[in-house]
Order: C-alpha cells, then sequence, then structure tokens
C-alpha cells in the first residue's frame, strides 16, 4: 500500500522517447539496417548519447528509405536531448511529425516535444504539445504519459477544472498502460473526491474500478489517503484541518452500507478505527479500538494494533495494559519491554527481558540478544558481553562483544574476538578485518592500523569494506594505495 502512494506522491514518471523498436518492425529490417542500428541502440544502452547519435545519423544516411527511418530520427532528436541540446532536440523531433506524419513514432515526438518544453520551463507551449497527443494518440502509452504531464502542470497552475477530466480519464480509461498508471491516477482522484466532500463519487469509482469488495477498498484507500499526511502534501493546510471531516464523512458513509456478513462488519468497524487513527482524531479512534477489543477479544491482529496505536500517541502505560491481554504472551511481554526502553526507562527495560528469561526458554536467544543491546546502551559492558555470549547470534554476537571491550579500553580482546570471526565466518571476514585497524588505532598502534587496513584492500578488493579501508588510508593516514593494496611510487 505505501509503494503505490510513494509512486503518487512522486508524481507520474516522466517518460522519454527512448525505448526498444516493436519486435514487428525489427523483424522486417534488412541484414544491413540491423546492423547500423544494433550499433547505435547499444550506444543508447549505454547512455552513450554523443556515439549514439552518430550512429543514428548513419543509419539515415544509408537507409534513407528504410521503414525505420522515422525511429532513427527520433532516436537521433533523443540523443540530442539527452546531450542538453534542448532547443535543438525540439526542431529534430519536429522533423519526425514532418516528414513520417503517419509514423507511430510522430506521437512518441509529439509528446517528446512537451518535455523538451517543460524542461525549459515554457509550461504554456508543453501542454500545447501534450494536448495534441491527447488528442490524435489517446489510447497509446505515449498518450496516458502526455495526460499524467498535462495533470501535473494543470494542478501546478491551480487549474483544477481542466485537471478533472484528464484524471478521470486516467482513473477510468481505457489505455495502453506499461506504467501503472490507473491505480496511482484511482488513489489520486478518490483523495480529491473526498478533498471534495463528495464522498459518495469517491465510492462510485471504487464501484467503477474494482468490483470485488469495493467497500473495504474504500475504506482501505480512504485511511491511505491521510497516512503519513499525503492529503496535507497535497492541499496544505487546508487538506490538514480537512481530514477530521473527511474521516467523520467516509465513516458515515461506510456505516450505512449493507454488509454481507459479521466478519465484513468488524473488518470494517477495524479500518473506521484507522481512519479516524490516521485522520489526527485521537480520541474517536481510541474509542473504536478499545470497543473493538472487548468485541473481538481474541483478535491480537486488532489488540496489537491498538497498543501500537497507543504508543505512537505517547501513551506508552496505556499501551501496555492492552498488551497484556494478548494471547501471545511472549509478543506481548517484548513489546512491553520495548516500551520502557522508548521511555528511557532502562531499569524496567531490562528486568522485563530479565523475567522473559525464565518465562520464555524457547525463545531464549533473542530475549539474550535484545536484554544485550539494552545492557550495552546503558553502559553494562560485562552484562552486555554476557548476554550477548548467550545469544547464539555468531557473527554479529562476536561485533557486538568486540564493541563492548573496546568501550572498556580492552583493545586487545576486542580484536581477539574479530579474529575469531576471521577464522570462523569467512563471509564477515573483510568487515572484521576493518573493525581490527580500527582497534588497532584505538590503542595507538598505528603502524598495524595502517596494515590492517592494506590488508583489507588486498584481500577483501571486491568489497565496500575495500573502499572504506582505502578512504581511511588517504584521509587519515594520508597514505595513497591502489584498491589492491599497493602503496603508489610516492609513499615507497
Amino acid at each position: 500500500m505505501k509503494l503505490r502512494f510513494l509512486l503518487i506522491l512522486c508524481g507520474f514518471l516522466t517518460l522519454t522517447a527512448h525505448a526498444r523498436l516493436a519486435p514487428g518492425r525489427w523483424t522486417r529490417l534488412t541484414e544491413e539496417e540491423r546492423h547500423q542500428l544494433t550499433r547505435a541502440e547499444r550506444y543508447a544502452e549505454q547512455q552513450s548519447w554523443k556515439s549514439a547519435r552518430s550512429e543514428y545519423e548513419l543509419f539515415l544516411q544509408l537507409h534513407t528509405k528504410s521503414e525505420v527511418a522515422s525511429y532513427a530520427q527520433l532516436m537521433f532528436a533523443e540523443c540530442t536531448r539527452q546531450l542538453g541540446q534542448i532547443n535543438a532536440a525540439i526542431n529534430e523531433f519536429r522533423n519526425v511529425i514532418d516528414y513520417f506524419p503517419e509514423a507511430i513514432d510522430a506521437g512518441s515526438a509529439q509528446y517528446s516535444i512537451g518535455v523538451c518544453q517543460t524542461q525549459t520551463g515554457d509550461a504554456e507551449e508543453a501542454v500545447k504539445a501534450f494536448e495534441k497527443v491527447i488528442a490524435k494518440w489517446p489510447t497509446n502509452d505515449f498518450g496516458a504519459y502526455s495526460r499524467s504531464e498535462v495533470c501535473k502542470i494543470y494542478w501546478r497552475l491551480s487549474k483544477t477544472e481542466k485537471w478533472v477530466p484528464h484524471m478521470e480519464y486516467l482513473a477510468t480509461g481505457t489505455y495502453t498502460d506499461p506504467q501503472n498508471l490507473h491505480s496511482t491516477a484511482q488513489h489520486r482522484l478518490l483523495m480529491h473526491r473526498l478533498m471534495e466532500k463528495k464522498t459518495a463519487e469517491a465510492y462510485s469509482l471504487i464501484e467503477q474500478t474494482h468490483k470485488k469488495d469495493p467497500l473495504t477498498t474504500f475504506a482501505s484507500w480512504t485511511a491511505e489517503s491521510m497516512h503519513n499526511h499525503y492529503i496535507p502534501t497535497y492541499y496544505g493546510e487546508k487538506g490538514t484541518k480537512a481530514r477530521g471531516a473527511i474521516a467523520d464523512a467516509a465513516v458515515a458513509f461506510i456505516e450505512k452500507q449493507p454488509t454481507t456478513d459479521n466478519t465484513q462488519k468488524v473488518s470494517m468497524e477495524h479500518w473506521c478505527a484507522r481512519i479516524y487513527a490516521y485522520a489526527g482524531e485521537s480520541a474517536k479512534a481510541t474509542e473504536r479500538f478499545a470497543a473493538l477489543t472487548k468485541k473481538r477479544p481474541e483478535d491480537d491482529t486488532i489488540r496489537g494494533e491498538y497498543a501500537a496505536y497507543l504508543r505512537t500517541s505517547g501513551k506508552r502505560g496505556e499501551a501496555r495494559l492492552v498488551y497484556r491481554d494478548l494471547k501471545d504472551q511472549y509478543v506481548a511481554d517484548r513489546e512491553i519491554a520495548e516500551t520502557y526502553g522508548e521511555e528511557n526507562n532502562w531499569k524496567s527495560c531490562i528486568e522485563a527481558y530479565q523475567t522473559m528469561l525464565n518465562k520464555h526458554p524457547k525463545q531464549s536467544d533473542a530475549i539474550q540478544w535484545r536484554l544485550g543491546e539494552v545492557l550495552q546502551r546503558t553502559g553494562k559492558y560485562t552484562e552486555a558481553i554476557a548476554a550477548y555470549n548467550q545469544s547464539q547470534h555468531e557473527p554479529q554476537s562476536l561485533f557486538r562483544i568486540a564493541e563492548c571491550q573496546s568501550s572498556m579500553k580492552q583493545q586487545d580482546a576486542a580484536i581477539q574476538s574479530l579474529v575469531t570471526v576471521l577464522n570462523f565466518f569467512k563471509s564477515s571476514a573483510p568487515e572484521a578485518q576493518y573493525k581490527i585497524a580500527g582497534y588497532y588505532a584505538a590503542k595507538g598502534d598505528k603502524e598495524a592500523a595502517i596494515r590492517t587496513l592494506k590488508t583489507v584492500c588486498k584481500v577483501h578488493l571486491n568489497t565496500s569494506w575495500a573502499g572504506r579501508a582505502h578512504q581511511d588510508l588517504s584521509l587519515i593516514y594520508g597514505i595513497d594505495v591502489t584498491l589492491g593494496g599497493s602503496a603508489k611510487k610516492e609513499e615507497k
């Protein structure tokens, strides 16, 4: 769900004309045409735009009558655009339209002209270019992309009356849609209808596009629209202030709809609680979550979500009371311990984990690890080391033990812990070797630190730790080495 809204927030993708030649057209080329076009396409794939442009230009010179000459001209123009020569690119795209007006590439060229004019900041001319694509090629992919670009421009210019019909088409129309514009447009249009207090129309959009269980889809999308402040992102302070009213209208609408069975009814009640929670209506959300937990005492999902909501609201004491009633007592005790940590109540946090060791012996490894983290954070390094040793979480426990030993100024012990990693956990050896250098430096042994960093560069060349070691040698010690570990001539 979050991924869909990230796409919305980022805006629809601006696609360029750069795309592979359709397979059907490729098969109709002569051997000479394929050879030359392959060279050009290879450079384009590598984003070597200057070389690619030269190869497309050569194709046009050698194969003037080719049925894909329009494509070559399109890509010649696109390479020009990619090289930053925007005005020249516009003229080259116009050549596609002028010389090949009936080719499918003419539509892509017209779309690309709009992209170029968007880049130059000429919104008025960009809209004209995109509208031409929409008028002639409404169902092609570049027609849909043009519509999405027009939507962005109209929204930026606050021309909502022109924005709405295009967004409605993107949400409900039939067109080639490789970038899933349908889904993002449906979410965006639903949000707008909710803001306009047209709740029934927002629901009708869902009925039209999601015929299977539209009520659940409507409830979930409404909740999403307010989660993480999506409505305020688009509508600013007006959107922030409107969330409570939107939530009230949506919940009232949902509760008026007939439900098929008790399961769906409970599901809707759950979504209504979420809608209020995401809208920032704390009192109403709390009341509804509390009622749900009484109605469904056996449902750990609802109870856990209620407790999590109380935690995020800063009501950790109340959250602990809710957690205590979970059927899964291990999860309950773990979350309760974490709430103490969130309050910086480390004494209670440590006591909670220690109690869990006797109560949940099967999960002792995980508990020891969490206990070790808390003890380390609070400076109780000896106890932390004991907990990490019991966690059975090698090799990560050895790294943590080394950190604790270093914090106690026991650098040799820390180094020895990581030597164990080197000997028995080969996949973690690069990290261990790099950190050993740090512990040598901490004990004041500069030569050993440098020697170890050079070893990382030489032995673990193809890892990120080699890059870090190389950087440390250069920035900390002023030694310039190759990533293969050899000192350059100046150092020698």
